[in-house]
């Protein structure tokens, strides 16, 4: 079975390896390819910088979690084609994850095929599936079971299960995602307690906890430097972000059905359908692990009460957490969001106990009655939808206005065959389940928990990488003209929206023809890997800055003569664009239809150059005072010659006589004037130190988002930098923390202890 298994993984993963596909769903375009393309390039200087200047005119990356910088991962960009480093990180944690799983349950007692069928279940779950959506998720579900596994290991006096759980712990801090890292110290505990009791457990989980902080150090502290400079650390999530994405109650079927609301990934009849039902396209695609693993688990967990209660509180959590956005506000200081992240203690918790099942099964004649019933049960369902299908069919075109009834019956008699499947196979794999483990035929009964599984396939989609290797036709013409790949807005993917989103007409089918279209339209995946720049780019995940914030909410308020000014003041030197603007500042260079909806390429004229000395400044207290006077100035003609600064600078005359260096922790200028302040186009924050000539210079936010510096009369050569000291120190204590890690797991004559009965 393990090579069957490895066969599916292969079949998927083989292709984006070689690097002619890549995985694209959701977060992996949107966040995470723009990050590591920058972090890649960035990395082959030899560099890991504080800030992205691609992206929000500077938006911090060294401490961004999702960018992951410090993950040893990281070397694969050093050795291997982008698009193969890229993809191998899924497609290695994938495969860890169901290594990670096996591991822990044979280390919790389980026998050989228990734990093949926990790890199947595990990695071939919804939930993990779901994660391969996400670059720094993925990393933390695939670690997270060794860390497990460390809790409950008894060898060496526990060391060397402190040593592994240790490290397993700190590459999953160092993979990102906070979140589901603290919600890992439930199931930590648990293990822990119950395999060493309630002092020893928690001392145990503690060190695990403590080493793994110790090797996660640089990404620690690097993400406490610039937090509070971001909109997550700064304002923190509401009440109503925070409760964004709680689990619908509705959606409790999906753990009998894989899909009864429609494929999420999917475009057209297949797609989801129930918007009456669901809000929103759910965090989590699917909570189906397999309809044999869910028989199983429910067979065990009057045994494993401890991990059937955990598995139990991750449902309710993530269903109950959509009424507690306040609180969860506040206990996470802003920085919690998603209840259904609270399905991280199902996902860990359903496969051991499905392992466990596994011998409760074969042991109790009456588990496998209850299956077969409920298999018999399934088929006769099955058969009933089919044969009212037509039926339901009819009565439901008679009801339908006839402008929408060829597309409503489409799609309804989609969903009524995919229930019919989907209940005849989860029928047909428990009835042979039942039948198998009565024969004590535990391979079969785990390959049956892989046929079930099979049927979430429609998560596991990817895309030829052809479309993305090479800039898009817009940026090729553009470049052209500039001389250099062009600093773009893309309308479609600002946030908020300035517009509703244009109706595309796509054929139905996975979702990336979408991408496909926003690569056209010079969005960032893959438009940062062919060298473009995004100034005006929307918040991924809280990390951008305060002040920029401050400019980009009120935006789908204000009309186009503002944000055309902003356009200016920030850079952007082209802008795609579905609607006539109507003002002088934007001129149209190109259009053309892309499925149905019409693209329009402005360039922007006149924008801002790397630095700049105005004329004069205006005092304003306050972002929104700040953004009012930036306004004012432009609307007056003259957004390059007025600097609106937090406090009165005396401003000479002057000029920027050149831009010596732009790397992304340091800016070289040379400038000569009768002193006053100087902007540069780089988002403020308050890690840049400023000098000039080996004398301090003040730095302070110039026209609400840009970076200014307060320059002497005189001549002189101001350099801006962002120090790493003390990522560098940490760095050193976590090197040490390895050392002292692999010590701890040098070989012993103790061997690991049975497993606590009843765990």
């Amino acid at each position: 079975m393990l090579a069957l298994a490895l066969a599916l993984w292969a079949g998927v993963c083989l292709p984006t390896l070689l690097g002619r596909r890549t995985f694209f769903l959701r977060d992996v375009f949107t966040t995470h390819l723009i990050l590591k393309a920058f972090g890649a390039h960035e990395l082959a200087a030899g560099r890991i910088p504080a800030v992205n200047p691609a992206w929000g005119l500077g938006q911090p990356f060294r401490g961004n979690p999702n960018a992951l910088p410090y993950y040893p991962g990281n070397v694969l960009y050093l050795v291997l084609p982008f698009w193969s480093a890229f993809n191998l990180h899924y497609a290695l944690h994938w495969l860890l994850a169901l290594g990670a799983m096996a591991a822990l349950a044979r280390g919790l007692g389980q026998g050989r095929e228990a734990a093949l069928l926990a790890g199947i279940t595990y990695a071939g779950s919804g939930w993990f599936l779901s994660a391969l959506s996400f670059y720094n998720l993925v990393t933390v579900a695939a670690w997270w079971p060794l860390v497990l596994l460390g809790a409950v290991m008894t060898g060496g006096g526990g060391r060397r299960g402190i040593a592994l759980g240790g490290l397993a712990c700190g590459l999953a801090l160092l993979g990102g995602e906070p979140v589901a890292a603290a919600l890992g110290l439930v199931p930590l505990g648990l293990a822990a307690v119950s395999r060493h009791g309630v002092r020893r457990g928690l001392a145990t989980a503690a060190a695990i906890v403590a080493l793994g902080a110790a090797l996660a150090l640089p990404q620690l502290v690097a993400l406490r430097e610039v937090l509070p400079s971001t909109v997550r650390g700064g304002l923190g999530m509401t009440a109503r972000q925070a409760a964004d994405y709680a689990l619908h109650p509705a959606r409790l079927v999906e753990l009998l059905l894989p899909f009864p609301f429609g494929r999420p990934t999917w475009i057209g009849p297949s797609g989801v359908w129930a918007v009456s039902v669901l809000p929103a396209v759910p965090l989590f695609l699917s909570l189906y692990a397999g309809i044999v693993g869910l028989w199983l688990a429910a067979a065990a967990a009057r045994r494993h009460r401890a991990w059937a209660t955990l598995a139990a509180a991750g449902l309710a959590l993530a269903i109950l957490g959509g009424a507690w956005g306040p609180a969860l506000s506040r206990l996470s200081f802003g920085l919690f969001r998603f209840p259904e992240k609270f399905l991280f203690f199902f996902a860990l918790a359903l496969p051991l106990l499905a392992g466990w099942g596994l011998e409760a099964v074969i042991a109790s004649r009456g588990w496998r009655r209850m299956a077969m019933a409920a298999g018999g049960t399934a088929l006769l369902l099955a058969l009933l939808v089919k044969l009212a299908t037509p039926g339901v069919l009819a009565g439901a075109g008679a009801r339908l206005p006839a402008a929408t009834r060829g597309t409503a019956l489409s799609l309804l008699s989609t969903q009524l065959g995919a229930w019919a499947l989907g209940l005849a196979l989860g029928g047909a794999v428990l009835l042979g389940a039942a039948w198998a483990a009565g024969g004590d035929r535990k391979a079969l009964v785990v390959a049956l928990q892989l046929a079930a599984l099979v049927q979430l396939w429609p998560l596991v989609v990817t895309d030829s990488t052809a479309p993305y290797r090479s800039p898009a036709a817009w940026a090729r013409q553009l470049e052209s003209t500039l001389g250099h790949p062009p600093a773009a807005l893309n309308e479609l993917l600002v946030t908020p929206h300035w517009r509703p989103e244009p109706a595309y007409s796509f054929p139905p089918g996975p979702h990336f023809l979408a991408e496909r279209v926003k690569t056209a339209d010079l969005g960032p995946a893959p438009g940062l890997l062919h060298g473009l720049t995004y100034p005006l780019a929307p918040d991924l995940e809280g990390m951008q800055t305060l002040p920029l914030y401050a400019l980009l909410a009120p935006l789908p308020h204000r009309g186009w003569p503002e944000r055309a000014l902003w356009m200016r003041l920030t850079g952007v030197e082209a802008a795609v664009l579905f609607e006539e603007p109507g003002v002088p500042d934007l001129a149209l260079v190109d259009r053309t239809e892309r499925d149905g909806v019409e693209s329009r390429l402005y360039a922007v004229r006149n924008p801002a150059p790397a630095a700049w000395w105005p004329r004069r400044t205006v005092v304003a207290l306050d972002p929104a005072a700040a953004r009012e006077a930036v306004v004012a100035a432009g609307m007056a003609g003259d957004p390059l010659g007025t600097a609106v600064v937090p406090r009165p600078v005396p401003q000479g005359e002057g000029r920027v006589l050149a831009v010596v260096s732009r790397e992304p922790d340091r800016i070289e200028l040379d400038v000569e004037g009768a002193g006053g302040v100087v902007a540069v186009r780089r988002a403020f924050l308050p890690l840049y130190r400023a000098a000039a000539e080996g004398k301090a210079l003040a730095t302070m936010p110039v026209d609400l988002v840009l970076l200014g510096v307060a320059v002497p009369p005189g001549r002189h050569h101001v350099v801006l930098t962002i120090s790493s000291w003390r990522e560098e120190l940490a760095l050193a204590v976590a090197l040490l923390a390895l050392l002292g890690a692999v010590w701890m797991l040098r070989p012993s004559s103790t061997k690991m202890s049975s497993p606590k009965e009843g765990l």
